[in-house]
């Protein structure tokens, strides 16, 4: 594909799709989940398709075990440093969810990394990654690209805190990627990630019902 098709593809698929979706948040809301599941669905078939993808990144669970254990290096210091901010920020909130709502909290734990990481972590790492690679030579370019869009991919919740911290966690997830190459951990580690802060009270601010 010539490098202005490409630009073309990004520009629509990274910028203008979450605009249109922010626009029409009222209506599209309910949708967002089957709008990943399309969408990422989309970008696997066209990286099984390119002959140049190395599909072992999909799985690479061997080279990709030993970055797990990072995943939960970081993991446990920051998660418990965040469940403090949380509680002191946001107590009313701090695991209401579980306590209140145990049924749609243990769903949430099934569906979220299903129906959204899974999407999320082909779309904005295994494909980005790889298709953008004549137009971003720099695997660190493409990190900053991929950090910075799926953080703006974020404001359709409506607030600035979804934005940063889906900007922070994003350059954990890409940088990830990168390391263990393997599509496999990042899931487990953006998993791990979203259903702590759904599960101590953060989930408000990255739920389309915060936006509504």
């Amino acid at each position: 594909m010539s490098p202005n098709k490409l630009w073309t593809e990004l520009v629509a698929l990274f910028v203008l799709v979450p605009l249109l979706f922010l626009a029409g948040i009222q209506y599209a809301g309910p949708y967002l989940m089957a709008v990943l599941v399309v969408i990422g669905g989309g970008c696997l078939w066209l990286l099984l398709k390119d002959s140049t993808f190395k599909r072992f990144r999909l799985w690479n669970w061997q080279q990709g075990k030993p970055h797990l254990l990072a995943s939960l290096k970081l993991f446990v210091p920051w998660a418990c440093l965040t469940a403090v901010i949380v509680y002191w920020w946001l107590p009313e909130a701090f695991l209401q969810w579980p306590a209140e709502q145990t049924s749609l909290w243990l769903m949430t734990l099934v569906l979220y990394p299903l129906l959204s990481v899974v999407p999320q972590e082909i779309i904005y790492r295994t494909y980005f990654f790889h298709r953008y690679k004549q137009i971003l030579p720099s695997r660190y370019v493409r990190l900053g690209a991929s950090t910075a869009l799926f953080g703006f991919a974020h404001a359709i919740y409506g607030n600035w805190i979804a934005v940063v911290v889906s900007a922070i966690g994003g350059a954990v997830f890409g940088f990830r990627y990168m390391q263990s190459r393997s599509t496999v951990v990042v899931i487990v580690e953006h998993s791990l990630w979203g259903c702590f802060l759904f599960t101590i009270g953060f989930g408000s601010f990255l739920s389309i019902q915060h936006t509504l």
